[in-house]
């Protein structure tokens, strides 16, 4: 099968969608299918998927599908959470329901990353079928926490959180510091290192309540965003990985903090309370209150055990291969392509219903 990708401008894809992508059109190939990102033209494709929401053209290339017969798969990517969906909801509302909404309602299926996701996309009653299919590892990165920490020059005796992602109001980075500065933590014991970029006026926000609680904080390293694999170090030096966000419809920071056997401080607005919670790790509530909470729950536990950092990585492994979860898309793009009615999609094996809490 030959599957045509388009997917939004390479600046409102930057981190986890661009990555989530790349997955997909690296790893499908190895379940017989053939993934063309951005196809010049849709002449040979079997189905189309579209990644993403907001996108005048994706109107237009829905339009040409419904005329050629040729079936689509819509991937919001998070987009219509409630979160995002207030953000700018004065320009989202009339533009959804003039335009976007009818592309949603004529796809042969709607793809959500996770339970979480597809409870929020069934608020808004669309007609297709909402199946969920998570995302998978991103490469073949194992534990490596010692030789990570002496590469970095971390001492050993330092607990090292780490905060690797978009500097965005979304992702609550100024909830860390707030629950951090009430923890009055040892600077010579704990570090903050921050990896990552976004809009000035929130970065210029975060260092100034930094700089005006530089008493009550651990020291803070403050690096340029990694996305490539330069951020494999932090992810299996880190003893605490840290995205105290108001929402994610699938974080896969999360997933490669996991891959690496580090644990994980989130919040209830991600699907990974589950999964963490049979790791033995508290998940907050997107507030600083609560997270101050769990983080005094994790430090005073202390850092993760070499066993217990690989039977995270081990599961992980287990649950999110690549090998479990190409069936899953295959069998998704196999029925959008068969059937010609919008909603008449029931693929086998697809919803990994265990992803979620």
């Amino acid at each position: 099968m030959r599957i045509g990708y388009f997917i939004p401008p390479a600046p409102l894809r930057a981190g986890g969608l661009d990555l989530a992508i790349a997955g997909l059109a690296r790893e499908l190939p190895l379940a017989g299918l053939e993934i063309v990102v951005e196809p010049a033209t849709l002449d040979g494709l079997d189905a189309v998927h579209l990644h993403g929401l907001w996108q005048p053209r994706f109107i237009r290339l829905a339009r040409e599908c419904r005329r050629r017969g040729l079936r689509y798969v819509v991937s919001p990517h998070g987009m219509l959470e409630p979160w995002a969906w207030r953000h700018r909801w004065w320009k989202k509302w009339p533009y959804f329901y003039l335009r976007e909404r009818s592309v949603l309602n004529r796809a042969g299926a709607l793809l959500a990353t996770s339970r979480i996701e597809a409870s929020n996309l069934r608020r808004f009653r669309f007609s297709p079928s909402i199946v969920t299919l998570p995302l998978g590892l991103t490469c073949s990165k194992q534990v490596s926490y010692k030789e990570a920490r002496a590469g970095l020059g971390w001492a050993a005796h330092e607990f090292v959180l780490l905060y690797l992602s978009r500097l965005h109001p979304k992702k609550g980075m100024h909830l860390l510091l707030a629950a951090l500065t009430s923890l009055n933590l040892d600077p010579d014991a704990y570090r903050l290192v921050v990896v990552g970029d976004g809009p000035e006026a929130y970065t210029r926000r975060l260092k100034r309540i930094a700089k005006a609680n530089q008493a009550q904080l651990p020291r803070i390293d403050w690096l340029p965003a990694v996305w490539d694999d330069r951020k494999w170090s932090y992810l299996q030096g880190a003893d605490l990985f840290c995205l105290p966000t108001y929402s994610e419809n699938f974080g896969l920071a999360i997933l490669e903090a996991c891959q690496a056997g580090t644990p994980v401080l989130t919040t209830r607005e991600t699907p990974w309370v589950e999964f963490l919670g049979r790791h033995g790790l508290p998940v907050a509530g997107p507030d600083a209150e609560s997270i101050r909470g769990c983080l005094t729950r994790i430090l005073q536990a202390g850092k993760m055990h070499p066993v217990q950092r690989a039977n995270l990585a081990s599961a992980t492994r287990r649950e999110f291969g690549w090998e479990h979860l190409r069936p899953g898309y295959r069998s998704l793009y196999e029925a959008a392509s068969e059937f010609g009615v919008p909603g008449t999609f029931r693929g086998p094996n697809v919803n990994r219903e265990n992803f979620n809490h």
